[in-house]
């Protein structure tokens, strides 16, 4: 297993949870994946791969905010701790994640994700002596622009698990490992079948 080196404790106590998911994603060295990957472009200070971490942290609790409210869950805790010296809650700042994730779609999130993955899990003793595929579909409802067109989902009908035969969808297809650590992940139009997604 991974030997987390970064600070979980610190003279104001325990830094519970994110402490030890920051320890893991310095000891993986994922930041510097993603920075190699998407290098700063803009004037923020944080670089992607510290943005990618505090969103990693946020997501572990704080996931129904509006970005603009990003900076509130760091108020009761250690910033400069656990995303690095200098780092301060001014630095949080939405444009900053918002141009992280436009960095991020423009590179290719499959991508990105593919290129940690082979830096980090596919080195540990863990390796990938199974492999797991499965899909599941998600219906989609609510007003939106239809003439919405992103390279990496394509929102249609498609099969309903779920009986909603009135709704669109998209289809999320996830390989694993034989421990369940993630391992390549890809989103299909709604009417892409298994069949036609992970046959091999």
């Amino acid at each position: 297993m991974v030997a987390v080196s970064a600070p979980i404790i610190t003279a104001r106590g325990s830094l519970g949870y994110p402490g030890i998911v920051a320890g893991i994603y310095d000891e993986l060295g994922i930041g510097a994946i993603i920075d190699r990957c998407v290098p700063k472009t803009r004037h923020h200070h944080l670089t992607p791969g510290q943005a990618v971490k505090a969103m990693t942290l946020n997501s572990r609790g704080f996931v129904e905010r509006r970005l603009y409210l990003f900076q509130e869950f760091f108020t009761t805790i250690s910033v400069e701790t656990l995303l690095g010296d200098g780092v301060t809650l001014d630095h949080l700042t939405d444009d900053c994640m918002g141009r992280t994730l436009d960095a991020i779609a423009e590179y290719g999130p499959t991508k990105l994700f593919n290129e940690i993955v082979v830096s980090t899990a596919l080195q540990t003793e863990l390796g990938t002596e199974l492999i797991h595929v499965d899909t599941t579909n998600f219906s989609v409802y609510g007003d939106y622009d239809p003439d919405f067109n992103c390279s990496s989902i394509s929102i249609t009908k498609g099969f309903p698990r779920d009986g909603r035969w009135d709704l669109n969808r998209f289809v999320y297809g996830l390989a694993t490992n034989q421990v369940g650590i993630l391992l390549f992940m890809q989103t299909f139009p709604g009417n892409k079948s298994d069949k036609q997604s992970i046959s091999p």
